[in-house]
């Protein structure tokens, strides 16, 4: 199966002002749907030791993006995205 690199938006579930949008980069098989996203991205969040972070994962026109609860943001993670 080859992987390939993707970037997925990460956004803040309520977006209180200590939580901005982010992206991370997943390795996803070609085609990856909502449950493969879902389960790649609760397993790079466990491995830097933040659980329970996917509160839901949604598509828009861009693709793609994870909702993600608002505590997570106290952490250092992803790449922040400047609107």
């Amino acid at each position: 199966m080859t992987k390939v690199a993707t970037t997925v938006r990460c956004v803040p579930r309520y977006g209180f002002d200590y939580a901005d949008v982010r992206t991370v980069v997943l390795d996803l098989p070609h085609g990856a749907e909502e449950h493969d996203i879902e389960s790649a991205l609760g397993r790079w969040f466990a491995q830097r030791g933040i659980s329970d972070a996917v509160y839901a994962i949604e598509v828009d026109d861009d693709g793609y993006f994870a909702v993600i609860n608002d505590e997570v943001f106290g952490a250092e993670w992803g790449t922040p995205v400047g609107l």
